[in-house]
């Protein structure tokens, strides 16, 4: 009987015991995981935060980043530029005239006032090697555009008193250029100025220089580089001769010596020249007459 009673009491004992193992044992996996848990998850934080980086490597890799990025885009454009210069060079392109020529300046004519000015701009031009002509293109810019001055504005410049049915004939067209003589006979580089206007109407044209040869030297001698002066000054009312030069009826006015001052010639209907000296003359003629053929 009494072994009966104990043996219940036996059974209650050992349930409590496993249930009490069994719950430490599941809350020491609990733990365990726990610590699992929480040590992966500072482990993947300080990867982050490696993988992050510091405030001062973020800050150079931006530098980096900015300094690449610069650096990318001035080689480009470094690159295009090159490619550029290399591939379209700068072509200047050379203007259609009366006659060849074997050289040529482009001048600013856009400060020049008076003859003076222009005088002084057309004898430091540098001159070409004997027997060679150079023209000269006068220009104002307006508006960083520049443009070619026409004949009329040409003899405005100048401050000639051009007759009036002179300027109506002429076309805007018109060529200022220099001839280096072959043979220098006085001090200098030789060089001589000479004047080719075109005509849209040649016996207007003729009858008007005729009657501007009063005026001629008085209003180019400064070009042309003849000094007037109180003992020379009755040049001014000589009269003008008649010659033949490459056989062309010219006309000419000599100095006080007999020496030829200036010439003026209509090498055809629709040009004439005008210059101070027999070489010049002869030289541009030859010209006008090959470029015409």
């Amino acid at each position: 009987m009494e072994e009966n009673k104990k043996q219940p009491n036996n059974k209650v004992l050992r349930t409590y015991t496993s249930d009490m193992a069994d719950a430490i044992r599941t809350n020491e996996m609990s733990v365990i995981k726990i610590a699992l848990a929480e040590k992966e998850k500072r482990e993947q934080e300080q990867l982050y935060k490696e993988a992050e980086g510091t405030n001062t490597s973020k800050t150079f890799l931006i530098i980096g980043g900015v300094l690449l990025i610069a650096a990318a885009i001035f080689g480009s454009y470094f690159l295009i530029q090159k490619r550029n210069e290399t591939q379209a060079p700068v072509i200047t392109k050379e203007i259609d005239t009366f006659i060849t020529y074997d050289s040529y300046s482009n001048i600013d004519a856009s400060s020049v006032k008076n003859i003076n000015d222009l005088s002084t701009i057309v004898q430091n031009v540098p001159p070409v090697a004997p027997g060679l002509i150079k023209a000269l293109f006068l220009a104002t810019k307006n508006l960083e555009v520049s443009q070619i001055i026409t004949s009329k504005n040409f003899l405005t410049l100048t401050g000639a008193s051009v007759p009036g049915a002179l300027t109506r004939s002429l076309s805007d067209k018109y060529l200022l250029g220099k001839y280096s003589n072959k043979n220098i006979l006085s001090g200098g580089d030789g060089s001589t100025v000479f004047l080719i206007f075109q005509t849209t109407d040649y016996n207007q044209a003729y009858a008007s220089m005729l009657d501007w040869e009063g005026n001629l030297l008085k209003d180019l001698n400064v070009l042309f580089g003849i000094n007037i002066t109180e003992s020379n000054y009755s040049l001014l009312e000589k009269k003008w001769s008649d010659i033949v030069v490459n056989n062309k009826d010219a006309r000419v006015l000599y100095g006080l010596n007999g020496e030829d001052l200036l010439y003026y010639v209509f090498v055809n209907k629709n040009n004439f020249v005008i210059t101070s000296n027999i070489e010049t003359l002869k030289e541009v003629i030859s010209r006008l007459l090959i470029k015409n053929v």
